[in-house]
């Protein structure tokens, strides 16, 4: 399995079977992106939720009837009224694909589009790809139940947002990593804005100091696991 990070809260995971899925894919307006949404290709784009960062070039980046999109059944019924073809789940619900599994669970922040629909409760997504296990928290303030989320499925890869404002801050997400105890935690929704700003390696050497492993990904790195 392969994992690129494509900024804020971006990324693209290849499985084994070179399946591509692409989550929150924020590109063509994100002025630190490397890669822009004519440049990728995916199987399954994953929605954390409606905000235009996170559900960004979406549009552009599905293909009608070959790729397909996954998120809260509210949010997804506004793709299927355009003819995308959608996989609608609920917090708590999860289903196996042929990349592997896929859970929705809470997040603790809005989603609303950009013109004022609602599009049903924001999710952290556990996705279970080649015997790896990646919580990708979405946009989220820390909440207790983060504990239970990584008692329930060991966690490998916690892709966190320190970034502040909007979502948890790293003073927040270094207790969010105390609760779910990943083998590896990579910041993410950070410095895309100016009321975001976030050092991700003073972050990743506090988690160190605390016995935590992390790691500071570069915007259009790849790693494999």
């Amino acid at each position: 399995m392969k994992l690129q990070y494509l900024g804020h809260s971006a990324f693209r995971i290849v499985s084994e079977k070179g399946i591509s899925i692409v989550i929150d894919p924020f590109l063509d307006r994100n002025p630190l992106a490397t890669l822009k949404s004519d440049q990728l290709s995916a199987e399954y784009i994953v929605l954390t939720h409606a905000h235009g960062d996170h559900v960004g070039d979406t549009l552009s980046l599905a293909k009608k009837g070959n790729t397909t999109i996954i998120g809260v059944g509210e949010l997804m019924s506004m793709f299927a009224e355009k003819g995308y073809k959608t996989h609608s789940l609920q917090i708590g619900g999860a289903f196996r694909f042929d990349f592997g599994r896929l859970k929705l669970v809470p997040a603790l922040h809005g989603s609303l589009t950009h013109d004022g629909r609602y599009a049903g409760l924001a999710a952290g997504v556990v996705l279970s790809i080649d015997g790896k296990n990646i919580y990708h928290c979405g946009d989220t303030g820390i909440f207790g139940d983060m504990k239970l989320i990584g008692e329930m499925q060991p966690i490998d890869l916690l892709l966190i947002p320190i970034g502040g404002n909007y979502t948890m801050d790293a003073d927040d997400a270094l207790w969010a990593v105390k609760l779910v105890q990943p083998k590896l935690a990579i910041p993410m929704h950070y410095n895309t804005f100016p009321l975001i700003k976030a050092d991700p390696h003073e972050f990743v050497g506090r988690l160190s100091k605390q016995g935590f492993n992390g790691k500071v990904m570069e915007i259009g790195e790849e790693l494999s696991f």
